[in-house]
């Protein structure tokens, strides 16, 4: 039988040591959270070492900023209400406030990881296009809509309320993103597995294989970190979808295990704007750099050339696979 209708556990508190441990893994989401996106969104805004101003990294830094208020806002407002929640004192105008901001910033994480693996595969295998159509100001636009796209989808939590709603939340943003992530993923594999059997085909002597080899290896670190993004993804979100279901379909579980569901949900979905930091950001040998120049309050000066904003493996050649034949061209774009 649906619950969607019906929430059985109205009036029902979760037991106090549930409460109060939810509320100290959220605390300590909220530490690492507000830490690691600040430094990614400080990154790309100063721009210590000049090399960071591309449409993608743009994007890192509009995830940056989502989880950023996953972690200065969400974080706290959910670590306070299971505090009231084990002491018995809650007030559901604060927590009507907390799930609205929770669904904002939590749904504008999603879908800016969503534009940020659609970016990585359009710049590895349309290179052209992407060079051509994508700028940095367009990267800036697309954020902000995205931002009001999660503004208005989170307002139909103001008419179905928190149950439905968490249930409209699990089925079309944390869907979509996945979906989103696995044909990306996908795709780019494919996509370099093609590059490299041309490549093994090639002369190891000259300019070209060399410039080739050590494009395919910038490339295979984007690709491994897009995989080590969904790994995290399904560890925090698949057992959230879940206890989800759990919550919106189990008519014979008990309350204890319905609220067991609701907090599990809750911590796991805040706590993936804690890791997408060391994802999107430590991995980056560029936004390193741009850590350490901002930890030490030293900006090196000059110009530097960017790897992740030129995509040198197919800025300039493009390989065109099929079944049958391999096509290499040189595009000279300088």
């Amino acid at each position: 039988m649906s619950l969607l209708n019906k929430y059985p556990c109205v009036g029902i508190t979760a037991p106090s040591y549930l409460s109060f441990s939810t509320a100290s893994f959220t605390i300590l989401s909220a530490a690492v959270a507000t830490g690691g996106n600040l430094l990614i969104v400080l990154a790309v805004i100063l721009d210590p070492n000049k090399n960071l101003r591309s449409p993608s990294n743009y994007f890192v830094a509009s995830l940056g900023f989502a989880d950023l208020l996953v972690g200065f806002l969400a974080c706290p407002m959910s670590a306070v209400y299971p505090i009231t929640e084990g002491l018995k004192q809650t007030n559901q105008q604060y927590k009507f406030l907390m799930h609205v901001i929770y669904f904002i910033t939590c749904t504008s994480s999603l879908l800016s990881l969503t534009a940020l693996a659609l970016d990585r595969y359009v710049a590895i295998t349309y290179p052209l296009v992407y060079r051509t159509k994508l700028s940095p100001l367009r990267a800036f636009l697309v954020s902000i809509v995205l931002w009001i796209a999660s503004v208005l989808v989170s307002q139909i939590y103001l008419i179905v309320g928190d149950n439905k709603f968490r249930f409209v939340f699990a089925n079309t943003a944390i869907v979509i993103t996945f979906a989103v992530l696995i044909f990306t993923s996908v795709k780019i594999f494919k996509y370099l597995r093609c590059q490299i059997h041309t490549w093994n085909n090639w002369p190891n002597n000259t300019k070209e294989t060399l410039v080739m080899k050590q494009a395919m290896q910038r490339e295979r670190k984007t690709t491994k970190t897009l995989l080590f993004a969904l790994g995290l993804f399904l560890a925090c979100y698949l057992p959230s979808y879940v206890c989800i279901f759990i919550i919106n379909f189990c008519s014979s579980c008990d309350c204890l295990l319905i609220n067991w569901a609701m907090n599990i949900q809750w911590v796991l979905v805040l706590a993936n704007s804690s890791v997408n930091p060391f994802v999107y950001g430590w991995k980056l040998r560029n936004f390193r750099k741009a850590f350490k120049s901002i930890l030490t309050c030293h900006a090196r000066g000059g110009s530097q050339i960017s790897t992740s904003g030129k995509f040198p493996l197919t800025s300039r050649f493009i390989t065109n696979c099929s079944s049958n034949d391999y096509v290499l061209r040189n595009t000279n774009i300088a």
